[in-house]
C-alpha cells in the first residue's frame, strides 16, 4: 500500500512539465519552457498542457508500486531475518543499487506502452474536443490512439522504443534511490530529519535521475512520437539528430525536466517515507 499512495504524489503538478518537456524535445519553434507553456495555453487552453495524463495518472501507483516493490523484495532477499529491511539506514549503497535494479526491471514492461500513448497525445497541438468531429489525423483520447497503433503496427507497436525506456530507467534508476539515500545520510551528519529533509533529498534525487538520461529522453520521445508508424532504429536516429541539430538537441526541455523531477520526486519521497513510518507501527 505504501508503494500505491508514493506512486500517485506529484502527478498533476508534474504532468505540465512534463507536456513541456516532450514539445520542446520533439517540436521546433519554441525559444524554451516558458514560451512553450504561453504558446500551448494561448493555442489550446490549460488543457493542452494536461494532454495525455489519463493513463499516468491512473497507472502511477502501480508502477511506482511496483518500482518501489521490487526493490523491497530485493532487499528481503538480502535480508532474510529482517522484517522491515526498507526502513534501515545504514544499508550498504551497493544493495541499495542492486534492489533499485530489480525494481526497475519489475515496473520498465508496463512503462513503454503508457509512456508511448502519453507522448503522442502529448505532441497534439490542435485542441481536440470530445463533442465534435475532429481531423482523422488526431487521436481524441488513449483508447483511440491505443486501437490505432495496434491496428497500423499490430500489439508490438505498443512497444516502441521499448529498448531506449529500458536503457534510460536503468540507468535513471540507478542514482534514483542511491542518491536519495545518499543525500539524507549526509543530512544525518548534521542532524537535519523529519519531511523537509525528505523533499530535499527526493526532489535531488529527481534531478540526478533524469538529467542523467535526457539525451535518452529526447531519442525515447521522438521514436514514440513518430506518425509514420515504420521501426525506427535508435542509434540511427542518434546519428540523424546529431548531423543536423547539434549535441545541444539531445538536452532540449533539460530544464523542464529538472524542475519536474525535483517537484514530482520531492512529493513521492514524503508520502513514501510518511507511509513506511506509518505501516512499521502496524
Amino acid at each position: 500500500m505504501k508503494e500505491l499512495f508514493s506512486g500517485g504524489a506529484g502527478i498533476l503538478v508534474g504532468h505540465p512539465l512534463d507536456t513541456v518537456k516532450t514539445r520542446l524535445q520533439t517540436i521546433q519553434g519554441y525559444t524554451g519552457m516558458l514560451d512553450c507553456m504561453k504558446k500551448t495555453v494561448r493555442q489550446e487552453s490549460l488543457f493542452g498542457l494536461y494532454k495525455g495524463m489519463f493513463m499516468p495518472v491512473m497507472s502511477a501507483g502501480v508502477i511506482h508500486s511496483l518500482l518501489f516493490a521490487g526493490y523491497g523484495i530485493a532487499l528481503r532477499q538480502l535480508h532474510k531475518n529482517e522484517s522491515n529491511v526498507e526502513a534501515r539506514k545504514d544499508l550498504p549503497m551497493l544493495e541499495i543499487l542492486f534492489a533499485s535494479t530489480c525494481g526497475t526491471l519489475l515496473q520498465v514492461a508496463p512503462v513503454v506502452p503508457i509512456e508511448l500513448v502519453k507522448t503522442k497525445l502529448q505532441v497534439q497541438r490542435e485542441n481536440v474536443s470530445h463533442f465534435v468531429a475532429h481531423s482523422k489525423n488526431l487521436y481524441a483520447g488513449p483508447w483511440e490512439c491505443i486501437r490505432d497503433t495496434v491496428r497500423h503496427e499490430g500489439v508490438k507497436g505498443l512497444f516502441k522504443g521499448g529498448s531506449v525506456v529500458l536503457s534510460r530507467d536503468v540507468i535513471s534508476y540507478m542514482f534514483y534511490i542511491p542518491v536519495y539515500e545518499g543525500v539524507l545520510r549526509t543530512f544525518r551528519k548534521y542532524d537535519l530529519e523529519g519531511t523537509a529533509a525528505h523533499l530535499l533529498a527526493g526532489g535531488i534525487a529527481g534531478v540526478f535521475a533524469w538529467i542523467t538520461v535526457c539525451p535518452l529522453e529526447v531519442l525515447k520521445c521522438r521514436i514514440q512520437s513518430d506518425k509514420s508508424h515504420l521501426p525506427i532504429k535508435a542509434s540511427a536516429l542518434a546519428k540523424e539528430i546529431y548531423r543536423a541539430e547539434g549535441m545541444k538537441a539531445f538536452f532540449r526541455g533539460a530544464v523542464a525536466l529538472c524542475i519536474r523531477g525535483f517537484v514530482v520526486n520531492a512529493a513521492i519521497f514524503v508520502v513514501y517515507e510518511k507511509t513506511v513510518h506509518h505501516v512499521s507501527k502496524l
